[in-house]
């Protein structure tokens, strides 16, 4: 289990477009310059988002990218999800009915399927208001701003 480039930075860009005060449209090269990130494979990952109702698209010389609902209502596990999919811990595969390849599960497919559900617990309770906020479960607090002299 890894969270890829497409969760990471998908997770980037809307927390850019969280940051938008008003109904402003972000162009998706705005985004990537300053998260420095492709602006082909940032425009994939918005139109996954687009077409999961988590962000509206406008086109056109004026057009851009805004989210569809506000800040606090769009959870990290949403976006994850759209673009990675559920999040596994485990490897083996309960659907064929045995995780060893011989029959049964194995001794440890309990603790793996629990730690999925730890990570999309922690992934559901997080919005992209709290991650510009800082508040990610009261682990973390926004950047410090550097004092120019």
């Amino acid at each position: 289990m890894k969270l890829t480039t497409k969760g990471r930075y998908a997770v980037l860009a809307l927390t850019e477009l969280a940051l938008v005060k008003d109904e402003t449209l972000v162009k998706i090269t705005e985004i990537s310059t300053r998260q420095n990130i492709s602006s082909t494979y940032l425009e994939q990952l918005l139109l996954l988002l687009k077409n999961a109702g988590l962000v509206i698209g406008v086109r056109g010389p004026n057009g851009g990218y805004k989210l569809a609902a506000p800040a606090e209502n769009i959870m990290i596990s949403d976006i994850v999800n759209v673009v990675e999919g559920r999040l596994e811990a485990r490897g083996c595969v309960a659907k064929s009915g045995s995780c060893t390849g011989v029959s049964g599960r194995c001794m440890t497919h309990d603790l793996w399927d629990e730690l999925s559900r730890h990570i999309e617990l922690f992934l559901g309770q997080i919005s992209l208001k709290d991650i510009i906020r800082g508040n990610v479960l009261g682990r973390s607090s926004p950047p410090r701003m550097l004092e120019v002299k």
